[in-house]
């Protein structure tokens, strides 16, 4: 999920601020569509199929920390379990490939939707979901980050 990648950006002048215009052009459109489409919008589908149910509070401000906190401890528990995957997958000395990466996306898939199920979702009251729902929502979130991750392989280069 995570990679040690090296990234190099040279700009300036209108390159720059067409960069700077486009970035936040894409956090304007985050903002107004994240909470219509993002979390908002996959609850109500879990909410239709019975797979979720969340108890709203009054203030906007109490939904904002509560599922602020929700979010950010299901990402810090991807991540602390995949960062594991890793040791693991050095410490076989198995070589990163495809069949690999399924097999381990699918294992951290599993071990997220049991922790998340048992740990997380009993610590917060008002969110209920089904082993459905958290199976559901932990292969959308490692696709999302299957997609992210890609690298495009290099050519092979020719050696004349």
């Amino acid at each position: 999920m995570f990679k040690n990648r090296k990234i190099k950006i040279r700009v300036s002048g209108w390159s720059a601020l067409l960069i700077l215009i486009a970035i936040l052009m894409i956090a304007l459109v985050l903002v107004v569509t994240v909470p219509l489409f993002g979390f908002y919008g996959l609850y109500n589908v879990f909410a239709k199929y019975d797979l979720a149910a969340i108890q709203i509070f009054e203030q906007w401000y109490r939904n904002g920390i509560y599922f602020g906190w929700f979010l950010l401890l299901i990402a810090a528990m991807m991540f602390i379990v995949d960062f594991i995957n890793l040791f693991v997958v050095a410490s076989l000395n198995l070589p990163w490939s495809k069949p690999v990466a399924v097999i381990s996306y699918a294992i951290q898939t599993a071990v997220c939707a049991t922790l998340f199920k048992g740990l997380l979702v009993m610590s917060f009251s008002r969110i209920e979901v089904t082993w459905t729902g958290s199976i559901i929502l932990f292969v959308l979130l490692y696709i999302i980050v299957a997609v992210f991750s890609y690298e495009k392989p290099e050519p092979p280069k020719n050696s004349d």
